[in-house]
């Protein structure tokens, strides 16, 4: 069993959230770090038609986050199985948990990889990808999608290890990989002029070092992760578990990508720049968007585990830890953005037209990112207590339907002074609002209602003791 510094069931909250989440963080900041050099790398050091490449890389980014979000959505699932597990000191289940999760991160990287390769041209097309980038677009998802397998292991894996309270392992393997991905992108692109070709060869085998580095150390057993492939199996009990919590996580993330591809396909249509701006904002937001959404997924195993614990009065606790620490990283970003945002984009691109452009979403989004606070932080502890469903209603609503129904049948009538790329990302701050306000209500009656619940079984067990 691991050591007494994962137990979450005990103790003060928010130190040992902290403690608990910055490896995440920086895991997920290093990840960002490696595909900002991807996006910066080929801009930099492809000639004149660098902002191009820039263009053509991040064109993909919406096709991919709509197929990947769904299965690492699902990882989620198997984070809460695990911690619940894990917090009731239930050694068999946390087997059982261990290789359904993998399983189905298996089947799920074949089948995305599979519908990636026969969609790309086609779902390029329909975003209106600019006809200068559409070619290098198509080229660099034909390559990249034959990582998805080895990410889905990645992802599952390290949401495994998270539950049990370790999130260095998984930290070292990807500063691995990403090492790894600069070299090859340095080699590629800078020696090679391999541009697109160089950026996604990159990738792929940085995504492979990292997945055979966690199925390794599972195979180790370490932190009782006990992992052989051999025993892979869907356990009913277990696999119905990992689907019912990450199946709506998945669709939530996957609609965000939905709405978002009928946005992209609208900035497609003021051309590449317009294309580059938002593919380098993308990048940077990438960074305050790995912080806030690790902190919320460290929040989900804290409160996972102490549900599986029946420690429902520390459930409260972590959510306010949670929203405490988001809110200061967002705001600390946003007055980055607004100071230091031209600069930043500078890193990537020194064209003062490439830097207007990116400078219109950044801050609109990097300034505003504040606005997500309440959606990340209440929605920890409905995901943690297994309420999954209600933040994917939301996320339906709010970040799909409401978000679509604006890019059809309100900007269109805009007057043309105001059919600017400004008014098209105005959507995000207004959906994140609208959404974090509907999780905080329903998290408040569901705390309640969990507390309460968790108290008249207490006093039903107290009355049948002294009976």
């Amino acid at each position: 069993m691991a050591k007494v510094k994962a137990d979450f069931t005990q103790g003060k909250i928010l130190g040992k959230l902290i403690v608990f989440a910055i490896p995440m963080i920086v895991a997920n900041l290093v990840q960002i770090l490696f595909n900002a050099a991807d996006v910066a790398i080929v801009g930099q050091f492809s000639g004149p038609n660098g902002a191009t490449y820039q263009a053509a890389v991040g064109a993909t980014s919406t096709f991919v986050h709509l197929l990947t979000n769904l299965f690492i959505g699902i990882s989620v699932g198997a984070n809460v199985a695990m911690a619940n597990a894990f917090g009731a000191k239930d050694e068999e289940r946390m087997d059982r948990v261990v290789h359904s999760s993998m399983l189905i991160s298996i089947v799920s990287g074949l089948l995305v990889m599979t519908i990636g390769l026969i969609a790309s041209r086609a779902v390029m097309q329909m975003l209106n990808t600019p006809s200068e980038i559409i070619d290098y677009s198509v080229t660099y998802l034909m390559i990249y999608f034959t990582s998805i397998p080895a990410l889905m292991i990645y992802n599952f894996g390290s949401s495994l290890f998270r539950a049990v309270g370790e999130t260095k392992k998984p930290l070292l393997y990807l500063c691995i990989a990403g090492v790894v991905n600069i070299v090859i992108n340095v080699i590629t692109v800078v020696f090679f002029g391999w541009h697109v070709i160089g950026v996604a060869l990159g990738t792929v085998i940085s995504q492979y070092v990292s997945a055979i580095w966690v199925v390794i150390d599972m195979i180790r057993g370490h932190r009782g992760l006990k992992f052989r492939i051999g025993r892979m199996k869907f356990h009913k009990k277990e696999t119905a578990t990992v689907l019912r919590i990450g199946v709506p996580m998945g669709i939530s993330s996957s609609l965000f990508s939905i709405s978002n591809m009928l946005i992209v396909g609208t900035i497609n249509s003021f051309g590449p720049l317009a294309v580059t701006g938002h593919t380098i904002c993308s990048s940077l937001n990438g960074f305050i968007d790995a912080i806030v959404t690790s902190i919320e997924r460290c929040a989900v195993t804290v409160v996972g585990q102490n549900v599986g614990a029946r420690r429902y009065d520390r459930i409260k606790r972590v959510v306010g830890a949670c929203l405490f620490l988001e809110l200061v990283v967002t705001l600390a970003y946003s007055l980055i953005v607004l100071f230091l945002g031209r600069y930043l984009c500078m890193i990537y691109n020194t064209d003062p037209v490439v830097i207007e452009w990116t400078l219109i979403p950044l801050y609109m989004l990097g300034g505003l990112y504040i606005c997500v606070v309440p959606m990340y932080g209440f929605s920890c502890g409905l995901k943690g207590m297994g309420y999954s469903i209600f933040p994917m209603i939301c996320n339906i609503f709010f970040t799909c339907i409401f978000r679509v129904l604006y890019m059809l049948f309100v900007f269109p009538y805009f007057p043309d002074f105001m059919h600017t790329t400004s008014m098209v990302y105005i959507i995000y701050p207004i959906s994140w609002l609208l959404t974090g306000l509907a999780q905080m209500v329903f998290y408040f009656i569901t705390q309640h209602k969990e507390l309460k619940k968790h108290t008249q079984t207490q006093e039903c067990q107290t009355e049948e003791k002294v009976a």
